[in-house]
């Protein structure tokens, strides 16, 4: 029998653990006489081509990890293969099903099983029966029958001793980005998150983390991000493994790769500091979900959080310099309006992390806001992801406000392009950074200037509307543009908006080749600032590991060349 493991991950980039620790278990538990094989795509794919890689191992079985982005082209890929291999039987699991059994079963009947939960008990399980024709008897699994489906509502057997990375899993790796998991479950339940029904957290193996750590972080892949869904929720395990880190760097981990953790901010204490402190430049980002600044949001979500000890201890990490820092709130959560996002937002903004997130609430099946209609009264989208139309706090209007600024803080602010350019304007105009986005995204919407726009394009754009702010003056703005496209492109080229035609620029630029001459074969660039009086220039060797940003150096013109 052939049993054929798939995922359709968001991008090619991404890779998936669930396939690989279903495999792993597979090949320990299963039959002898069971083939077993892994396909990964993308949703961006033809499902086509998916599909032929899929028939290409003659499959009786196929097995797909389901979750919010990818189950409308999984299920339509089912069908697919239903048509052409009529005997195939088709399992379903993940997130997105493992919740949603009878409404799964009943519009789509060419899936024959449902696997809730964890699956490396039950699947092995499973595959064998399906392999000698019998009837599956195993907690969490459903199945179809001549006479309906039988929904299994027990909680399966959990073993999370198997590492996914086996040897098939490495080869395919091939640089994309690698996930791995120090611990399953999550201390808090927070009403919007599936995280919290998985029961009270796990920890795998420490030794067993720190080898997998070393595998990934030599696989050739640039980013290995943990799964663990509140990482320092134990301390003590937290230091130790960033201690690891520290220990590793630049011996048993390249000096490029970067481990990516989703922390409570307001859980970490002296001593992770003190080791964060120390960590080299680029090696960590964290990823802060603060959800809201509202008490009483918190409060309706089941969401412990000091906020006062988050705003401290994010400023805290970003101080250090060393670490990208990631935050999320979240918009459409109960007893959230429109004023206190916005509120919240600023609040947000005013810690400069290195990306602001402003995402929008999903209502995933399962949660505790899917359940209980009566507590978390809203309207949200039927088809995945199930994203909030309005709720009785916040109006749709309000919500498609809050998705122009969100546009606008991903291309002026989270892109890293326009940072010089956005503290100066709201320094000199006096406005809050949502009505800045909120306003700059009308603007851009009555421009006809939509995503497919060019950075010159955008840039214009830019340079003409934050120019007729009160307060803004034209030549500090355009020097800040400027600075801003010189450290983050490295072409070292200029949208028609800020050049300016000075014929002292080429006596700058020999003057700058004797004070500074460039290492060899270095692409260099300058300009002018007019506001200051300096010459800007960079030369384009290496980008900061944190910003992102290649380095600017200033000289004072007069002392230059005069």
């Amino acid at each position: 029998m052939n049993a054929v493991f798939c995922v359709l991950n968001s991008k090619y980039i991404h890779s998936s653990l669930a396939p690989w620790c279903l495999f792993s278990a597979c090949k320990q538990k299963c039959d002898k006489e069971i083939d077993l094989g892994v396909v990964e795509g993308t949703i961006n794919e033809p499902l086509e081509n998916i599909q032929k890689r899929i028939a290409d191992k003659q499959p009786d079985v196929v097995l797909f990890s389901c979750y919010i982005w990818n189950i409308t082209a999984t299920l339509a890929l089912c069908k697919n293969l239903k048509n052409e291999f009529k005997n195939l039987k088709i399992v379903l699991g993940g997130p997105e099903v493992s919740y949603n059994v009878k409404q799964i079963s009943k519009d789509n009947a060419y899936v024959d099983f449902v696997s809730s939960g964890e699956g490396e008990v039950s699947i092995p399980q499973l595959l064998n029966c399906i392999k000698n024709d019998n009837t599956p008897d195993m907690a969490g699994v459903s199945y179809r029958t001549e006479n309906g489906f039988v929904i299994d509502e027990r909680s399966p057997e959990t073993d999370e001793s198997i590492s996914p990375f086996c040897e098939e899993y490495m080869r395919q790796l091939n640089g994309r980005i690698a996930y791995m998991e120090s611990s399953r479950g999550c201390p808090f339940r927070c009403a919007f998150c599936l995280s919290g029904r998985l029961g009270k957290v796990r920890y795998i193996n420490l030794d067993r983390v720190k080898s997998e750590m070393l595998l990934l972080a030599n696989s050739g892949t640039k980013t290995v991000k943990f799964v663990d869904r509140t990482f320092n929720c134990n301390k003590q395990r937290a230091a130790e493994i960033l201690t690891f880190i520290l220990e590793n760097h630049a011996k048993n981990i390249p000096e490029d790769v970067c481990f990516h953790f989703e922390i409570a901010a307001d859980l970490l204490d002296d001593n992770l500091f003190e080791i964060i402190k120390k960590l080299p430049v680029g090696c960590v980002q964290f990823e802060v979900g603060i959800q809201s600044f509202n008490e009483n949001t918190l409060s309706a979500i089941h969401r412990k959080t000091d906020l006062v000890k988050v705003e401290s201890n994010v400023k805290k990490l970003l101080s250090f310099g060393n670490c990208h820092v990631h935050t999320d709130l979240i918009a459409g959560l109960p007893e959230e309006d429109y004023s206190s996002f916005v509120d919240g937002f600023n609040r947000a903004y005013a810690m400069h992390p290195n990306m602001l997130q402003l995402g929008f609430l999903k209502v995933l099946h399962g949660s505790d806001m899917a359940e209980n209609d009566e507590l978390y009264p809203c309207n949200h989208c039927s088809e995945p992801p199930y994203e909030v139309i309005d709720t009785p706090f916040i109006s749709q209007e309000e919500l498609q406000n809050l998705h122009i600024a969100e546009n606008e803080l991903e291309r002026l602010y989270n892109s890293g392009r326009f940072r010089r350019t956005l503290n100066y304007v709201l320094s000199a105009s006096g406005k809050t950074p949502f009505d800045l986005f909120f306003n700059f995204g009308l603007h851009i919407q009555n421009s006809n200037l939509q995503n497919g726009c060019s950075l010159d394009e955008y840039t214009n754009t830019a340079f003409s509307y934050f120019a007729g702010l009160d307060g803004v003056d034209r030549i500090k703005l355009r020097d800040c543009l400027v600075c801003d496209r010189m450290a983050t492109n490295n072409s070292g080229r200029m949208p028609d908006s800020l050049k300016i035609a000075d014929a002292s620029l080429k006596k700058v630029k020999k003057a700058l080749l004797l004070f500074d001459p460039p290492e060899k074969g270095t692409n260099r660039c300058v300009n002018i600032l007019y506001s200051t009086n300096e010459a800007v220039y960079c030369d384009y060797k290496m980008k900061h590991k944190v910003s992102g940003e290649y380095e600017l150096k200033k000289e004072n013109l007069k002392g230059l060349y005069l």
